[in-house]
């Protein structure tokens, strides 16, 4: 059922919180909605972090995002997304009334100082999705937003002017990372922190990996804030993401990791409509695209024997003849196959399954709810950050002998992480087998990956095409690379629709009506997606 905005900042709607009456003593009672009186402080807190859940819309992904970033082909190409445009909208909203509630009923304990660290991981988790918000709509609703107990001015917010949204939000980002402290005065929420449980260097990480990201793609607009921001996590030799931890990955690669959830072993539906989404006959239809094969394979051998990224066995299996055919990006050959259907722990045996004519997603990446991220930003998106950084200079000095280290090293990040995960996942029942030495030094030796600081639009180009790789299922991390650079691969038969920004929930315009004109001046869906936001060249 969709929550309209009005309704949430009207109605003082709380969702996703713990009914918990022992304060702490009561950390795991089932997540469901609660009065803002009944919520607890860790529960509130713990409900922050499960609707990241909810932050994986694959149903927007393959209608919109895949299509349009020349990622995962679809045969239909873009599909009618505006059913699905609103989604992230109506979860945030009730995360931000959520996490004012939580700010509020710290401030009323007699020693709120004691929870500051709670405070400071709630900002960061509220940032993330901020930040999100306005790279999909760009100005929101936000400083009077979810706060209608305040009375009827704010039953009707304004939009914030997307700029100040993020120069507000980076800032916070800074105190959080800042302030946090591993204090044994400070109040410790227990298994309610099931996001990093409890590491602040790691959450130090996570803050300032979201700071670099944002730094880079608004360098153009505020050159002088993103340089600061550089220099001061750079410069000051702040916490970042860097040699992960096969066993730990959750702690270098920030996002929903459900087998964190607690208590353990309840949270496999968590990721139930991720599976069945790919079920659906409308994302079953997700293949390999051209676009990317060309990437990742340097002959059209369907054998595999072009292939030298090892990612692709991970993100990708053969056809039902057992071949690497890739689907043609501009959908020019329609798919037939159901690779993904109920009954099946495996996938479907090659040769039961005639109509599956080119490789697809790979099962497993399907079918795992127990242990599939929902990524926020990776060691290997902030590498290539840097990489980036250092060979423009930006807010530091140009330096392309680091910025090749940093590609490089952003390169065998994502390959370490994505063999990982499925070597830790228990659902991954055939597991492949990781690159070795040999077959990592050819890979990042291959001409089509080799990196060449001497030749500044060679460099940019391969660490756009590799960071867009490197988010194959982060599809809204690839839309901003396609956006901000303009240098991903694009398939040159296949010119997706414009679509440089979701549209405004319909509701927006009824129960907001005033504001939204002034957000819109009036115009539908088709104009509103024509607008860049704000750090768009």
């Amino acid at each position: 059922m969709k929550r309209t905005l009005y309704i949430i900042i009207a109605g003082g709607m709380l969702t996703g919180a713990v009914a918990c009456k022992k304060g702490f003593e009561d950390l795991n009672r089932p997540y469901k909605q609660a009065s803002e009186e009944t919520a607890s402080i860790p529960g509130l807190f713990n409900g922050l972090i499960s609707s990241l859940s909810k932050y994986g819309d694959d149903a927007l992904n393959v209608s919109l995002l895949y299509p349009i970033t020349n990622q995962q082909a679809y045969q239909n190409t873009v599909a009618p997304y505006l059913n699905y445009a609103s989604t992230f909208w109506n979860q945030y909203y009730p995360d931000l009334h959520n996490y004012k509630i939580l700010l509020k009923k710290i401030n009323a304990q007699s020693n709120p100082q004691s929870f500051n660290n709670v405070k400071y991981m709630a900002t960061i988790l509220l940032a993330s999705k901020t930040l999100r918000m306005l790279d999909y709509y760009g100005d929101i609703p936000y400083s009077q937003a979810s706060q209608a107990e305040q009375g009827s001015t704010y039953f009707r917010p304004v939009y914030d002017d997307q700029a100040s949204v993020y120069k507000s939000v980076l800032a916070d980002l800074k105190a959080a990372a800042d302030g946090l402290a591993a204090d044994p005065a400070q109040v410790n929420i227990g298994a309610s922190e099931s996001f990093l449980k409890n590491d602040f260097t790691a959450w130090q990480k996570f803050a300032n990996a979201l700071r670099l990201r944002y730094a880079v793609r608004i360098y153009n607009q505020d050159n002088a804030l993103a340089s600061s921001i550089i220099t001061d996590i750079i410069g000051g030799n702040k916490p970042l993401p860097n040699n992960q931890s096969s066993a730990n990955l959750w702690k270098d690669n920030f996002g929903f990791w459900p087998g964190n959830m607690s208590p353990a072993g309840t949270t496999f539906g968590a990721l139930d409509s991720k599976w069945d989404s790919y079920r659906e006959l409308s994302i079953s239809n997700i293949r390999m695209s051209s676009n990317v094969w060309n990437q990742m394979s340097s002959t059209n051998d369907p054998s595999g024997a072009g292939i030298y990224d090892p990612r692709c066995y991970v993100f990708f299996q053969t056809n039902n003849a057992d071949k690497w055919v890739p689907q043609p990006q501009n959908g020019s050959q329609p798919e037939g196959g159901r690779p993904f259907e109920n009954g099946f722990t495996a996938r479907k045996p090659v040769g039961s399954d005639p109509a599956n004519k080119f490789a697809c997603v790979n099962f497993f990446m399907a079918y795992d709810r127990l242990f599939y991220p929902i990524l926020v930003i990776t060691e290997a998106d902030v590498h290539f950050l840097k990489a980036e950084i250092y060979q423009r200079g930006m807010g530091v000095g140009k330096d392309i002998a680091t910025a090749k280290t940093e590609y490089e090293a952003g390169l065998k990040a994502s390959v370490d992480f994505w063999y990982a995960y499925t070597q830790l996942s228990s659902i991954w029942s055939a597991k492949p087998t990781p690159p070795t030495p040999a077959q990592m030094t050819a890979f990042v030796t291959n001409p089509a990956v080799a990196y060449n600081g001497a030749n500044d639009a060679d460099a940019l180009k391969k660490i756009a095409t590799q960071a867009w790789l490197a988010t194959m299922f982060q599809p809204w991390e690839a839309w901003a690379i396609v956006r901000r650079t303009g240098l991903t691969p694009k398939d040159p038969t296949y010119t997706p629709s414009v679509v440089n920004k979701l549209p405004y929930p319909d509701d927006e315009s009824i129960n907001n009506n005033a504001n939204w004109q002034k957000a819109t001046g009036g115009q539908g869906p088709a104009q509103q997606v024509l607008k860049k936001v704000y750090w768009m060249p």
